[in-house]
């Protein structure tokens, strides 16, 4: 009794370890992470995913109280949440897409309270929106299970990380973040900067013409026009953008 007591206890401490690295990953996660998925629901996939992938490890025999312990559990969770961020940074890069948009458009007071991003731009809200479908579309969902797995082959638990070289490539993957925003905005951004040069050419000929009674409302107008001719390429470029960050995500850890 005493033995399969001990067994438990053995179990029990060992799958703490891997546990900690699913659970921060889903803490902040994409779609995983939205406010309408209860902390509840969050643990109970943790602990799911937890049970089916415990019995493929091999855990090393370490006292979570001692310092060793300590130090792979930190390990374990930023492995995870370095993992989520890697992903959320597609979501800023919309934010940024969206704020850029906004500002070209004339729209930039018409703001929003997103529940997971704060307060972000209409077009920005829009666009995450649409990219939740997307990653759901390309079976994101699915993916993100597989990058789980994948983690603990790539970097089993107890191993060396140079995190000195992750994290540069981490920083390498940020300026995504600024990269995606103007590459999805910067077709619209051009051609606006057209329609104001046009606006501003009328106002010269016309100087008795009130610029903001017609300039404000062309600008938005052709705005939107844009931004409907142009959305399906848009949604091309968020799907770029999530097909990278799973592909930066499993490539990025470097191993000794």
């Amino acid at each position: 009794m005493n033995l399969i007591l001990d067994d438990v206890v053995q179990m029990l401490a060992t799958g703490l370890i891997p546990l900690l690295r699913i659970s921060a990953l889903l803490l902040a996660a994409p779609l995983v992470s939205l406010k309408v998925v209860s902390v509840r629901i969050r643990i109970a996939l943790a602990l799911v995913l937890t049970i089916f992938i415990y019995p493929t490890l091999d855990l090393p025999l370490i006292d979570p109280v001692s310092a060793q312990g300590l130090m792979l559990i930190t390990r374990e969770l930023f492995i995870g949440l370095l993992f989520a961020v890697v992903l959320q940074l597609v979501n800023a890069a919309l934010v940024v897409a969206g704020q850029t948009l906004s500002m070209s458009m004339g729209l930039a007071m018409a703001q929003t309270v997103d529940p997971n991003m704060g307060r972000v731009p209409v077009l920005a809200s829009f666009l995450i929106v649409m990219s939740t479908l997307i990653f759901l579309s390309i079976g994101g969902h699915l993916i993100l299970i597989q990058l789980i797995l994948m983690s603990f082959e790539v970097m089993p638990i107890g191993s060396e990380i140079n995190f000195t070289a992750t994290l540069a490539n981490f920083i390498e993957w940020s300026a995504m973040v600024f990269l995606g925003g103007i590459l999805i905005a910067l077709p619209i951004m051009l051609t606006m900067m057209l329609v104001n040069m046009c606006i501003g050419i009328v106002t010269r000929a016309a100087p008795a013409l009130n610029i903001f009674a017609v300039g404000f409302p062309a600008m938005t107008l052709a705005g939107m026009v844009l931004f409907l001719v142009y959305l399906v390429n848009i949604g091309h470029r968020i799907e770029w953008l999530w097909l990278e960050a799973f592909s930066t995500a499993q490539d990025m850890w470097v191993v000794p």
